[in-house]
């Protein structure tokens, strides 16, 4: 009919108030996500600079040591050092410096030490300076090897078995000594028990020298 102006029906109304109100959710929803967003990032910013303190933030923690790792051993009389490339290693990183474990682990290396792995220290932090972890059959090389470090502290693991030497780097740790330190040790000079350690009967097969 003349005159007579088309509407939209029903159905095109509420496709279009459907629509309408998707993009608002949308939009609503968007803008939340975006927002939150937003703020956690400013938030892990402000805590990575430390201009917040982090809510979760734990210190770099020690584990309790067992009764075995706190016993000194006694190094087996007249003890003399074993040739280090008689001696295999394990070094441990027991601090939050990166590449410790593998700069320590070259050093030993170059002086003929059998370096097996070198990681992390499954316990976590070492707080002293250095740590030489050995089994019974192992005494005499660990002390060996701790001759390299000054203030090395030897600890006994009477469940191990073989004679390879864990040494873990701790908090206070510098370095290991110079080579011109290091060749002017006497190979052939006894080595010494500490204070207060604990005598240990090691089986047939240490390093200790007949």
């Amino acid at each position: 009919m003349l005159g007579v102006t088309a509407t939209p029906n029903d159905a095109d109304q509420r496709r279009a108030a459907r629509r309408r109100h998707l993009q608002q959710r949308q939009t609503l929803v968007f803008g939340g996500l975006i927002t939150v967003l937003a703020v956690v990032g400013l938030v892990s910013t402000a805590m990575w600079t430390g201009l917040l303190p982090a809510p979760f933030a734990r210190e770099f923690s020690t584990a309790e040591p067992s009764d075995a790792n706190l016993a000194i051993p006694c190094v087996p009389a007249d003890a003399t050092p074993v040739a280090f490339s008689e001696i295999t290693a394990n070094v441990y990183n027991g601090t939050d410096r990166n590449g410790l474990a593998a700069s320590s682990a070259d050093s030993l290396t170059q002086v003929g030490v059998v370096v097996n792995q070198q990681a992390n220290w499954p316990q976590g932090a070492y707080s002293g300076v250095v740590q030489v972890v050995v089994g019974p059959l192992g005494v005499t090389s660990g002390y060996t090897v701790a001759r390299l470090f000054p203030s090395a502290v030897v600890s006994l693991d009477t469940s191990r078995t073989d004679e390879t030497v864990d040494v873990v780097l701790g908090a206070t740790y510098e370095a290991m000594l110079s080579a011109d330190e290091i060749a002017a040790l006497d190979p052939a000079a006894p080595l010494a028990s500490p204070e207060g350690c604990t005598p240990v009967d090691a089986p047939a097969g240490d390093g200790a020298a007949a």
